[in-house]
């Protein structure tokens, strides 16, 4: 995915310039095709879940307490984060103080680092003193996703760029395909749960719309590139539902529960042809994670 040219995303530039610092992330990118993975996946510690109310227990909002809203995606969430933040003051009647990470292009292998270590590329500048890590364990709120970059089949590749020229479709992939895809998000999740261990939180995570589907459809491969789609939503979906965590489906929204409806008609994407418009895009992806509710699990 291309990142907005807006002021207020992160080149991707950055995540490069954080590989480089701290070569201990080599083997998030050491290869572009990666193959179903055999080995177990982590056994999920079980949460609890709570409601609402003892969430706003907890922060008592009514001494002016805020509540932390943490926002870490690539620019599938550009936009969101604040304005989901003004839908949930309107509802709950709480202050949200947002802490946004959005990096153009982040795959899920960077976010997990963002997550388990204590660096983060943020605002033009290497954040250590104060780390994510602090912000995270402070947070009511978390939001985490990452594309499948170095964590899927290369083949699927071809669908991650606009364009109707004729090309040779991916093979036909199941979440089986992305293992490594929802492995990384498991291993998000442990971090997380650690950090926020015996608190309430409202965890989310979304899979990813199809932007591309009528060019899909104009070259020819629009029945395999909307498997590999599925499929890595299947696999989002069952690293979070593992944890009790909920996920938003924006893919659902945006193209329809049978996935063949066309965003672009519904002016759910911008100029690009990618990304989500700054309106009703934005709009539909507020409300799809404001339908799921507040109820917070107890990591």
């Amino acid at each position: 995915m291309q990142p907005f040219t807006l002021r207020w995303l992160i080149p991707f530039t950055l995540v490069v310039l954080l590989l480089a610092a701290c070569g201990d992330t080599a083997d998030d990118s050491a290869d572009t095709t990666v193959a179903p993975t055999t080995e177990p996946t982590t056994t999920a510690t079980e949460p609890t879940t709570t409601t609402t109310e003892a969430l706003s227990a907890v922060e008592d909002p009514g001494s002016g307490e805020q509540w932390d809203l943490v926002w870490i995606s690539d620019s599938y969430g550009a936009g969101v984060a604040d304005a989901w933040a003004d839908r949930i003051e309107e509802s709950e009647g709480v202050e949200v103080r947002v802490h946004n990470y959005i990096i153009g292009d982040l795959d899920i292998g960077n976010t997990r680092f963002m997550v388990t270590k204590e660096q983060v590329a943020a605002n033009g500048r290497l954040k250590s003193d104060e780390g994510i890590r602090d912000e995270l364990a402070d947070a009511e709120i978390i939001v985490v996703f990452g594309n499948p970059r170095q964590k899927a089949p290369s083949d699927v590749e071809t669908c991650a760029r606009p364009g109707t020229d004729s090309r040779e479709p991916p093979e036909y992939h199941t979440s089986a395909d992305f293992a490594p895809y929802g492995d990384a998000f498991r291993d998000i999740y442990d971090t997380i749960f650690e950090l926020r261990a015996g608190q309430p939180t409202v965890i989310r995570t979304y899979d990813a719309f199809a932007a591309a589907l009528a060019d899909w459809r104009e070259a020819g491969i629009e029945p395999e590139c909307t498997a590999a789609w599925e499929a890595q939503a299947d696999a989002i979906h069952e690293a979070a539902d593992e944890y009790g965590v909920s996920t938003a489906s924006f893919y659902d929204e945006f193209n329809g529960t049978n996935h063949d409806e066309d965003a672009r008609e519904k002016g759910y994407i911008a100029a690009d042809g990618w990304h989500q418009s700054m309106d009703a895009g934005v709009t539909a992806q507020v409300e799809v994670l404001h339908a799921l509710g507040y109820d917070p699990i107890v990591p």
